[in-house]
């Protein structure tokens, strides 16, 4: 049905200003110490912050009711196959060269590489696979993104669900975050989708306990961990370590609960757990 969107492709230019940068340190509650690195000339985008550039600047006639931009434009339509209005970033492969630094002009070109439908333990859904590179004079990202849309339901959500965590995996870091912090996650990669900052649609349209947590802000939280805890005013400074990442979420984080951030003792896999202790998405690292 869809076999006329592949190879689709979608462009997009930005600058790696200091503005963005210094706001997405504040967001994270780097400090003093944050903002000083950041007014530094030749500071580098730690792993994932370039998640916070090259992002559609859509205008607000072309949102649909749940806050994102409507199908049809760039990926197709999946609805015309069901009511597959739910959606998320299920997982993500993440490639770095160079380094992505501070000042420099960004070009983005996103391309569709597959829409398959599958049947899941919730029922069917539609994958939609792009992969997005994001280029400047000194680094390159290439990423591939697997975004699912599932149908629409009233059933309630869980506020958990009971897979065990990897028990080689020792937490590093914790994290809890709040309503305000996943609003100004949204407003740096632009994104309206409302389940993020809207709690009455989260509970009374889309039957969630709480906002929901993106998966790639907690993804950008694994990919800056660290043996001994949370690595970004160092990758600031001395930039990027990782040469690959990797991650699959396995469920939902919710707002206000507190998150395990733990890895393996070599360093190439991580683990973020809910607030019972149950693993909610999983991580492969390639340093460089």
């Amino acid at each position: 049905m869809f076999e006329d969107a592949i190879g689709r492709i979608e462009t997009a230019e930005d600058i790696i200003d200091e503005t963005r940068l210094m706001q997405a340190a504040a967001m994270l509650g780097l400090g003093a110490e944050g903002a000083a690195i950041v007014k530094d000339k030749s500071v580098f985008l730690p792993p994932l912050f370039h998640l916070f550039f090259g992002n559609n600047a859509s205008d607000q006639s072309r949102l649909d009711h749940e806050g994102h931009e409507k199908l049809g434009a760039f990926i197709p339509d999946v609805t015309k196959a069901g009511d597959f209005h739910r959606r998320m970033w299920a997982a993500g492969d993440i490639r770095f060269q160079g380094q992505l630094k501070k000042g420099e002009a960004l070009k983005r070109q996103t391309t569709i590489r597959s829409i398959e439908a599958k049947e899941g333990r919730t029922g069917a859904l539609i994958f939609v696979t792009v992969d997005r590179a994001l280029e400047t004079a000194s680094g390159r990202v290439d990423e591939t993104r697997v975004i699912v849309y599932r149908k629409a339901s009233d059933a309630p959500a869980p506020d958990s669900i009971p897979i065990d965590p990897d028990p080689m995996m020792q937490e590093r870091a914790t994290w809890t975050p709040d309503a305000v912090q996943l609003f100004r996650f949204s407003s740096l990669t632009w994104n309206g989708h409302r389940i993020h900052f809207d709690v009455d649609h989260c509970r009374d349209v889309e039957f969630y306990p709480d906002l929901i947590t993106h998966g790639p802000f907690t993804a950008m939280m694994l990919a800056n961990l660290r043996r001994d805890g949370l690595g970004f005013t160092d990758a600031l400074r001395d930039g990027n370590p990782l040469n690959r990442f990797k991650f699959r979420g396995t469920q939902a984080l919710y707002a206000n609960r507190k998150v395990s951030l733990c890895s393996n003792d070599q360093g190439d896999a991580a683990e973020a757990r809910n607030h019972h202790g149950q693993q909610a998405m999983t991580a492969l690292i390639e340093v460089r």
